[in-house]
């Protein structure tokens, strides 16, 4: 029996799959979709080439590992940006705030990288609908600010916030790009 370097196999597994799944992460981050194979994930997380097939039966299954850590990571932080913050607009700000810093700090790069995923069909409906759990703190955000059709409304911020996004990845400083998406969701382009 291999040696474990954990306590109990189970946690032994759960570590070797982690490493796996960061491992891929950072492949992702640094050198795209080219560089994700069963051979550098493996040798990026210290482990045996054929402990990929162990823990993920394809190369799509690893990707959408990623993106359920990517997306849990980033849920986990949107809420903790919102835990103290007074409804309303106050904690609407908050949420741009949070979405542009984070990704001023790259935490969106992951994200960016998984766009570029060829997955098959099945697996990207997956991602979808863990991207579309993504939205749940904006309407409410939105549900707690009085709108009266916060699903509806949470897909137009998601365009605002989006655009965003697009500007910080593309340099410009993210507390200025909060700043404007904040006034365009509240006052308009004329506002």
């Amino acid at each position: 029996m291999p040696k474990i370097s954990a306590p109990t196999v189970a946690e032994h597994r759960a570590a070797q799959r982690a490493a796996l799944v960061e491992a891929g992460g950072r492949i992702l981050v640094e050198d795209g979709m080219a560089g994700i194979t069963a051979r550098t994930v493996t040798e990026r997380a210290g482990l045996a080439r054929s402990s990929f097939y162990d823990y993920f039966p394809s190369k799509d299954d690893l990707l959408v590992a990623i993106a359920i850590d990517v997306f849990a990571a980033w849920d986990a932080e949107i809420e903790q940006a919102l835990a103290e913050v007074e409804a309303g607009l106050p904690k609407l700000r908050a949420l741009v705030d949070a979405t542009m810093a984070m990704t001023a700090d790259g935490r969106h790069d992951l994200a960016g990288a998984l766009r570029e995923a060829d997955l098959h069909p099945s697996r990207y409906e997956d991602l979808m609908v863990m991207h579309d759990a993504l939205l749940r703190p904006l309407v409410q955000v939105l549900a707690d600010a009085g709108e009266a059709e916060p699903e509806r409304s949470a897909m137009l911020v998601q365009g605002v916030l989006g655009a965003g996004i697009q500007l910080v990845t593309h340099g410009v400083d993210h507390r200025q790009v909060a700043a404007d998406v904040y006034r365009v969701l509240t006052q308009g382009v004329f506002g």
